[in-house]
């Protein structure tokens, strides 16, 4: 074989080499970091799609504000979009549950003149699908989204319980067994006015709610109704935290 020959064969060999190692690199790196399929990497995953989900949630929210109050008789406005009855209080809530085994407990604690509350949510279960068992992550409720009511705009929840929940005045049971809800969601009311843009008429696909901020929303409501309030319930206790620390 000539010199030239030679040459031209170590050449071909050479890029061959290259173009298999560069191939070897490829199919590493992919089986390293993955691909996505299809529309697969720009979809909302679902948390157990995660593979280091632990499904414990931990976090804590301050800046307690109750709508209304606890002394209040009907009819009263506990939703109060307006936000012209909003009574700022000292109290904290703290969740500690895990979504996959639907477990944990939500206390919040908070006082209101020389009286003491505290509502603890130990008891998840869910009523509908989306509730995943009764507690769930990542989804969107209320609004027009067909999860759970209207009374709220559409919201992302990034944690949310349903289930049974007792709440105590000055250590003494106010109300037991009562549902009760709570929400990690995206903040619902104007931090200058005070109110919830709701209902407003849809000109944009998402919720009336605010995703530069968080907060954290909890309720507990009698069985009984009463067509005076709003909610028409006979007792709908709702508070909101707009600081939320994640631990």
């Amino acid at each position: 074989m000539s010199v030239s020959n030679r040459v031209a064969v170590w050449g071909i060999t050479l890029l061959a080499s290259v173009a298999m190692g560069g191939w070897i690199s490829a199919q590493a790196e992919e089986a390293q970091f993955g691909t996505p399929k299809g529309a697969e990497g720009t979809r909302i995953f679902k948390a157990p799609e995660h593979p280091f989900y632990s499904g414990e949630f931990r976090l804590k929210g301050d800046r307690a504000t109750l709508m209304g109050s606890m002394r209040d008789t009907p009819p009263w406005d506990h939703l109060d979009y307006a936000g012209k009855h909003l009574n700022s209080v000292k109290g904290t809530i703290t969740i500690e549950v895990n979504e996959l085994t639907n477990t944990g407990q939500v206390v919040a604690e908070f006082v209101e003149g020389s009286d003491r509350y505290r509502i603890v949510l130990d008891r998840f279960a869910a009523k509908a699908s989306f509730q995943d068992g009764g507690i769930a992550t990542r989804i969107y409720e209320h609004g027009d989204s067909g999860n759970g009511d209207p009374l709220y705009p559409k919201t992302w929840l990034y944690l949310g319980g349903w289930g049974t929940a007792t709440m105590q005045k000055n250590d003494q049971v106010l109300y037991k067994d009562y549902d009760a809800h709570f929400m990690v969601m995206e903040r619902s009311r104007d931090p200058k006015t005070h109110e919830v843009h709701y209902p407003v008429k849809r000109t944009l696909p998402g919720g009336e709610t605010d995703p530069a901020g968080m907060e954290i929303d909890l309720w507990i409501r009698s069985k009984e109704q009463n067509a005076k309030n709003f909610p028409p319930f006979e007792t709908f206790v709702h508070l909101c935290w707009e600081e939320v620390t994640w631990r």
